[in-house]
């Protein structure tokens, strides 16, 4: 939990870097990403009216399964500019920003992570990862499409509706 003391917060602001167990992120049964080591965070608190405005970098390693080949990588997820503001009244005593650190490291791991740029990913046909090396597999007969019968359709465009309408509700 990320707590800061707004007790301890002056004319000149309060900053406040430690670190916190990955576990705070809650990936333990997320398919694709797993924590791989603490938290590590560096925030600044500053009063600015009657709201507390926090900044600062936070960051934290992971493993990822690639979207291509399925394999697990280690990557970091950072955040270079943790930006929020919190109702002062509302935290007289304390600030918890864990929730905020938590949604903006899951906002930076991608939607489809790849271990490289130049990932093979998997075989269709037999599942072999071709980062290792090709696999024996025939490639497929190259025959027409099965989408190409639709190219043998022509469109009839049907009766035109009579001018003035379709008639409906008319006496």
């Amino acid at each position: 939990m990320i707590r800061i003391e707004t007790t301890q917060i002056g004319e000149d602001g309060f900053s406040v870097s430690g670190e916190e167990p990955g576990d705070l992120l809650d990936l333990a049964h997320d398919p694709v990403a797993r924590s791989n080591g603490p938290i590590r965070y560096e925030l600044a608190v500053e009063q600015a009216g009657q709201e507390l405005v926090v900044r600062g970098q936070i960051e934290a390693p992971l493993t990822l399964r690639c979207s291509r080949c399925a394999q697990f990588f280690s990557t970091t997820a950072r955040v270079s500019s943790f930006l929020h503001a919190y109702e002062w009244a509302e935290h007289p005593e304390f600030l918890d920003v864990s929730a905020d650190v938590r949604e903006d490291l899951l906002l930076e791991i991608p939607g489809f992570p790849l271990c490289h740029d130049g990932c093979k990913g998997l075989c269709a046909q037999c599942g072999q990862d071709l980062n290792e090396g090709a696999c024996r597999c025939v490639p497929p007969e190259k025959g027409p499409s099965p989408w190409s019968a639709l190219d043998k359709l022509i469109a009839n465009p049907g009766p035109r509706p009579p001018k003035g309408g379709t008639g409906r509700g008319r006496k």
